[in-house]
């Protein structure tokens, strides 16, 4: 079961954390992967990380809030690869400041990245899959699409949009057989959630939400998508599933 050999996927935001993780699982399947990141470092390091499982890899180092670029990135995919089989819609970015203190400039980046470079990058790939009648789309929100948290006003208000983006296209795809579903985070270890891990009592509090009482990992998130993108879940469309241990369950 899970068997992706023979597929490809895209992968944005694939240098570190999650989306580091998803590409690897989705590797380890068997699926060729087209890795998209700002860091072209980091993701060498995740493109040899790949290419050791025994799959092709190819990488794009770009800004996803220019729309061109994206379209030429999912051209040079297609090109690359034959075809988009799975698009993970990974990357992100936060900024944790009090509603009242931000400035124009601030929020408009984290909407650009979060909301707007995600928005390019379904339309280019969906375009692919509506035409081909096949595809698997997996959008990362949060459990904070469902749930507000201090200081992360414009986080919250970017994963909320993408929850119902993706329910949306969940809806018009359908008829072409394209699936949109969502996975919803909770506390991951990553370079997203640092800023939160500062002091024994913040990490304290936090554990103390978590009714498994320790947070995510990175590859506890990389599985899901490895099921939504293969044949197994070809009748789930339009869901999100949490990984958060337990925490918007109380």
């Amino acid at each position: 079961m899970f068997n992706l050999k023979g597929k490809s996927a895209l992968v944005t935001g694939a240098s570190r954390g999650i989306g580091r993780s998803v590409a690897l699982c989705l590797a380890e399947a068997g699926a060729d992967l087209d890795l998209w990141g700002r860091d072209a470092a980091a993701l060498a390091q995740t493109q040899a990380e790949v290419e050791k499982r025994g799959v092709k890899a190819t990488v794009a180092v770009l800004d996803i809030t220019d729309r061109a670029a994206v379209e030429r990135a999912v051209a040079a995919a297609i090109r690359n690869h034959g075809k988009i089989d799975t698009l993970v819609a990974n990357a992100g970015v936060n900024k944790l400041k009090p509603l009242l203190e931000w400035k124009p400039a601030e929020w408009e980046e984290v909407i650009d990245i979060n909301l707007h470079g995600t928005l390019y990058t379904l339309q280019a790939a969906g375009r692919h899959m509506t035409e081909r009648k096949s595809g698997s789309v997996i959008a990362m929100a949060s459990i904070y699409s469902f749930v507000g948290a201090p200081g992360n006003s414009i986080y919250c208000l970017t994963k909320g949009g993408l929850l119902q983006l993706a329910r949306c296209a969940a809806i018009e795809w359908a008829r072409y057989g394209v699936r949109v579903n969502s996975i919803c985070p909770g506390w991951i270890e990553t370079d997203l959630t640092a800023p939160y891990m500062v002091d024994e009592k913040t990490i304290a509090a936090g554990l103390k939400q978590i009714p498994l009482r320790r947070f995510g990992k990175p590859q506890d998130v990389g599985p899901l998508a490895v099921y939504l993108a293969a044949d197994e879940s070809q009748w789930v469309t339009g869901q999100s599933f949490t990984v958060d241990g337990g925490q918007i369950a109380r």
